[in-house]
């Protein structure tokens, strides 16, 4: 099991449910994508690994190639503005996002 059946087999194992992708100017880029939400997201800083308010949001890359900062992801009636790509394989990739209000 490689590349696109291993990303379709964590997303069935892993998701958390679907988003819509917007892009900071609130356009939409992609519907209904698989999403891993991860709160309390662990980020490296000068002093090593630390927990960080920041909520994670991981998806396969073949349904998203990218997003900037200030893009939102909309899961159900919750939405994530995104601050910045903090890890991209080529086949996923995890956004550190803020919940807005």
């Amino acid at each position: 099991m490689f590349g696109d059946d291993l990303s379709a087999a964590i997303m069935a194992s892993l998701g958390d449910g679907k988003a819509d992708c917007l892009d900071a100017e609130g356009s939409t880029v992609a519907c209904g994508i698989d999403v891993i939400i991860e709160h309390n997201l662990q980020r490296v800083g000068p002093e090593g690994l630390f927990v960080a308010t920041a909520v994670g949001i991981t998806w396969n890359t073949a349904d998203l190639s990218g997003i900037e900062r200030g893009g939102t992801f909309v899961v159900g009636s919750r939405r994530y503005l995104v601050e910045e790509i903090v890890s991209d394989d080529g086949q996923m990739a995890t956004a550190a996002c803020m919940e807005a209000p």
